[in-house]
């Protein structure tokens, strides 16, 4: 999960009354094997002075990155991106959105809202910075791939996949069967499941799974939605 920070669970007394809803046995997990999909091209970034850790790249001393106002001069490295094509350096270079003005792809955070952006390296040092779905079709569209599908549904929604799923992790299961992220063929483009949590406030955060038609022109709509599992006390996400 992208972007959350579970700051405070309070007692499981709070959850009791909502014990007879959860499925009463374990699910059947059905797994999935992860799609094969390049790593992403972070050099670029680098040599414009970059320093990555993990998933994320400190780009405070890079003046050519700074000019892109990205929050916290930090970049994030999202590696279900690494399929788009054409191929191109790519990381997420979200915006402060809490004075309203900012423009983006896609809306994230609570108390501290951002704009998803994505920040690209053209090549001679130079970047372009796409915040518009409009955007991100016109460089990446048609979609041809699964490993396209994919980035194409992580990029343009909320939802992340889920490669595998614990059942012994704090989670109330809310239904029988769940079957992991998969990406499959259909008529007119992809079929892509991935998991997307309610987030902000203090609650259970119910995490639906969410199947994403993708079709060939990249203008990602949700084909289905079904709660799966929630956390099993109460949780407050900032």
């Amino acid at each position: 999960m992208k972007n959350l920070l579970p700051i405070l669970a309070l007692g499981l007394g709070l959850v009791t009354g909502y014990a007879a809803e959860a499925s009463a046995r374990d699910p059947i997990i059905i797994q999935h094997p992860p799609p094969r999909v390049p790593a992403v091209n972070v050099a670029p970034f680098l040599d414009a002075g970059c320093a990555r850790s993990d998933d994320t790249l400190d780009c405070s001393a890079s003046t050519t990155i700074k000019r892109f106002g990205c929050f916290g001069d930090t970049l994030h490295i999202d590696e279900s991106l690494g399929g788009l094509a054409p191929r191109v350096a790519i990381a997420e270079c979200n915006a402060d959105a809490r004075d309203g003005s900012a423009v983006g792809i896609v809306d994230l955070g609570c108390m501290l809202p951002q704009k998803r952006r994505y920040l690209l390296a053209t090549g001679g040092g130079n970047f372009e910075l796409i915040d518009t779905v409009a955007g991100f079709i016109d460089r990446f569209a048609p979609v041809t791939s699964q490993a396209e599908a994919l980035g194409f549904a992580v990029a343009l929604t909320t939802a992340n996949p889920e490669y595998s799923i614990d059942i012994n992790d704090g989670r109330d299961f809310l239904v029988d069967r769940i079957a992991t992220t998969n990406i499959r063929r259909v008529r007119g483009g992809y079929r892509v499941r991935l998991f997307d949590m309610e987030v902000c406030g203090c609650g259970l955060h119910p995490t639906s799974a969410v199947d994403y038609f993708v079709p060939n022109s990249g203008r990602v709509r949700v084909a289905d939605r079904e709660q799966v599992y929630r956390f099993t006390a109460v949780v407050c996400i900032d």
